[in-house]
């Protein structure tokens, strides 16, 4: 274990040839509500500032969708340009399932779940079939998703030839200078750091 990789929790430490597993999400969110810090500020999204226990709620819906339409860990979700909050939540709701972002906008993004800009909303496209955001989040207040174990070598998101890998969004990786895309900013919740291609609000 290097020095950087000293503040990390993990849920199963590296050993022997081992990248062990943690999850991006856990750290970005459930830590801090375990710490006491539940109505602390995570984000400003939306106008608002967003507690870590509001955040946490949503996320976790999100990611009961996501397993529900079968996405697991390594697999790929392709994210198009939503708005910024839209998009906080389905990179962290992709985390805590495991699976990879892929930032894509183009008309034939592929994942087992692509999140996209539709003329009616956000919908989520698994299947062949659209589901608007707000009914998809609704059915997943209904069964929330938990961590998944994530191995310490997994990469968080991709957009093009840059790479982001959940080490470095946690700031433990040995590359300290984090890629950042052209067009994106770097948005940080509770720690880690990640892309956004949304303009930022609030």
């Amino acid at each position: 274990m290097t020095s950087r990789t000293a503040g990390v929790t993990w849920f199963r430490a590296p050993a022997d040839g081992h990248p062990g597993t943690l999850n991006a999400c856990y750290h970005a969110l459930d830590i801090h509500v375990v710490r006491g810090h539940a109505d602390d500020v995570a984000a400003h999204l939306g106008g608002s500032g967003r507690t870590f226990a509001s955040l946490l709620t949503e996320v976790a819906a999100c990611a009961g969708v996501l397993r529900a339409f079968g996405v697991d860990v390594g697999d790929q979700v392709a994210l198009g340009a939503v708005p910024h909050e839209i998009g906080v939540v389905t990179v962290l709701a992709a985390a805590r399932v495991g699976a990879v972002v892929q930032y894509d906008d183009s008309p034939g993004a592929t994942g087992k779940v692509v999140v996209r800009s539709a003329t009616d909303g956000v919908v989520l496209s698994a299947d062949g079939q659209d589901l608007p955001w707000d009914v998809a989040m609704r059915a997943g207040r209904t069964d929330p998703a938990g961590c998944a174990d994530v191995p310490g070598d997994a990469v968080l998101a991709r957009h093009g030839a840059d790479t982001l890998t959940v080490l470095a969004a946690l700031g433990a990786s040995d590359d300290q200078n984090l890629p950042v895309p052209d067009g994106a900013t770097l948005v940080e919740v509770g720690g880690v750091r990640f892309w956004s291609f949304g303009a930022p609000q609030g």
